[in-house]
Parts: C-alpha cells; sequence; structure tokens
C-alpha cells in the first residue's frame, strides 16, 4: 500500500528544517547591525534576505529546474518519446505531490517496448540521479494490476524550492510493451510579503509563553544572544507554502500544548508575536496585526523547547 506523501513528507521536512535553521542562524547572525541605516531609519523591523533566497521568478526558475528533473529520468533501452496526445489513454493519471497551488507540473509520454512490470522494474533499479525513491506501487480493478507507479523525490533542494517530484505512471500497451508517463512537479516558496524581518537591535527581550495543559509557563529572555539567536530562527523563515496537511489540532484541555514567541521592543518598534505550530506552519502578527504565515516551525518549536526546559 502506498504511504501518505503528506505525513512522509512531513516527517523529512521537520528533521531536515531543525538542522538547517539552526545552522542558518549562525551565519545569519553576523549581518545583525545595531546603528540606524545610511537613511538615519531606526533598527527594529527590516526588510531584509530570505535564506535562501528565492529566485525573482520562482515559476520561471521551478520551470527550469522541472525541466532539468524531467531530463534525469533513466528509459529502458529503446523507449521513445510521444507527442503528447489531445486525449490521455485512461489510467496514466500520476500521483500528485500534496501541493494546491503554485506549483509546475512538466510532462512527457513515452512508448517502451518492454513489458509494463519490466518497466516498472527497471526504474525501481534506476533512480533518477539526485533522487531517492518517495513512493512505489500498482493500481487494481477487480483484482487485475492495471498500472504501476515509481516516484522519486529529490535528495537536496535549491534555494527557494519547497518540494520537487519525479513521478513515473506505467501501464500496458495495446499490442505489445508499454505506456511510461513521467512528470516533474516542483513548487517553490511564496514571497514573505508583509511578514518582515527582525532587526535585533530594535528589541530588548523575548518573551516565551508556554500552555501545557490547564498550565501556563512564560520565561523572558533579556540578553543580547537570545533576542539575536530567535530573531535569526525567525528570519530565516520562508514564506507559507499552499500545501496539504492532515494537521491534528492544538488539542484543549489537559491535551494543549502550544508555544507563543513576544519580540519585546525597546523603542517604538512593532511587537512580534509568532506562533509555531505543529504543523509547521508559523502564526504571525505585527504590531497587532496578522500578516502572511511562514514555514517551518521546526527550529523554532525546537528553541522554545529547550528555553523551557533548561533554564
Amino acid at each position: 500500500m502506498r504511504p501518505s506523501r503528506t505525513a512522509q513528507r512531513r516527517s523529512g521536512l521537520w528533521l531536515a528544517a531543525v538542522a538547517a535553521l539552526i545552522a542558518c542562524a549562525a551565519m545569519l547572525a553576523t549581518a545583525c547591525g545595531t546603528a540606524p541605516d545610511g537613511h538615519g531609519k531606526p533598527p527594529g523591523l527590516a526588510l531584509a534576505r530570505t535564506h535562501p533566497v528565492a529566485p525573482a521568478d520562482s515559476r520561471a526558475f521551478a520551470t527550469a529546474y522541472a525541466r532539468k528533473l524531467l531530463a534525469r529520468l533513466r528509459l529502458p533501452a529503446g523507449a521513445r518519446k510521444l507527442t503528447w496526445p489531445a486525449r490521455l489513454p485512461a489510467g496514466l493519471s500520476p500521483t500528485r505531490p500534496a501541493i494546491l497551488s503554485d506549483f509546475v507540473d512538466l510532462k512527457a509520454l513515452y512508448r517502451v517496448s518492454q513489458s509494463m512490470s519490466a518497466t516498472y522494474g527497471f526504474l525501481l533499479a534506476h533512480h533518477p540521479a539526485g533522487t531517492m525513491s518517495d513512493a512505489y506501487g500498482q493500481g487494481t480493478l477487480s483484482g487485475t494490476v492495471t498500472s504501476q507507479f515509481a516516484d522519486f523525490t529529490a535528495e537536496h533542494l535549491p534555494g527557494g524550492i519547497f518540494e520537487a517530484d519525479l513521478n513515473t505512471v506505467i501501464k500496458p500497451r495495446r499490442g505489445g510493451g508499454s505506456l511510461l508517463r513521467a512528470d516533474a512537479f516542483v513548487a517553490w516558496y511564496p514571497s514573505r510579503g508583509t511578514a518582515r524581518h527582525i532587526n535585533p537591535a530594535g528589541y530588548r527581550a523575548v518573551t516565551i509563553r508556554w500552555q501545557h495543559g490547564y498550565r501556563v509557563t512564560v520565561r523572558t529572555l533579556t540578553s543580547r544572544q537570545a533576542v539575536v539567536r530567535y530573531a535569526d530562527l525567525y528570519n530565516a523563515l520562508h514564506g507559507a507554502p499552499d500545501v496539504e496537511t492532515s494537521c491534528p489540532n492544538a488539542g484543549a484541555g489537559m491535551n494543549r500544548n502550544d508555544y507563543q514567541i513576544v519580540f519585546r521592543p525597546s523603542g517604538g518598534q512593532a511587537q512580534v508575536v509568532v506562533n509555531p505550530t505543529n504543523c509547521m506552519f508559523v502564526n504571525v502578527s505585527i504590531g497587532g496585526r496578522q500578516v502572511p504565515a511562514l514555514y517551518p516551525a521546526g527550529a523554532l518549536l525546537s528553541a522554545a523547547e529547550r528555553a523551557m526546559h533548561h533554564s
């Protein structure tokens, strides 16, 4: 049975996000100044670079990357690329990743002389370069195998890309051999929009509020090192992609376990309230106004948990 792509992807991203964002924090910290900018603006919220930087035209960049991904597909000897038909044969729908919008799909159709099962075996034994197996299996109808699929996901994503998958589906071809459809799905991170970056020089403290069950624990960190560290973790976040999730609610009563991180301004700057969720999305309000969510929440959640349990 095919594993849940959403659950699989979330698990991998959670581990990767924690390691990657903590590593980014050290680099970003060196770029945090304490003086007003060249225009005499006070420190505080600033429009700074995201990490990694998304290309100016993310759709064009994603399309170019999808083209490279599709070119990495390894085909059985003698496979021939076909012109995409006006009407696709039934049973060749790919397993689309859990992406709702802001993605590109480059597709190709091939005629293969080998049988469906032989083509399927070849794909499983010859992963496209730079990918790992994501899911594989078969489709059945009344107990008969009618199609097989092998999906791959990119091991290392370029800056600005949220997800990249190369998915294939094979079905028998009338007259012998098989038909193979391949789709390169690539999604990118959207802009952070109005979720501006924080210059830690404009903030005096970070307060962490932890609601666990019916209890609330609050801890305020006033050291410059702590303010810089949490600002860096926040600044490293991406705009939240529009993806399908099966996220459980935060719970209620004794099952509640929520964190809130508040950046306390030192002057006339806006207070920033950050709520990292177990769904990996980060809800943000600036000066009491809700702004677009950010992603992923892993590193902020880990930092908040450590602050509460290692005082």
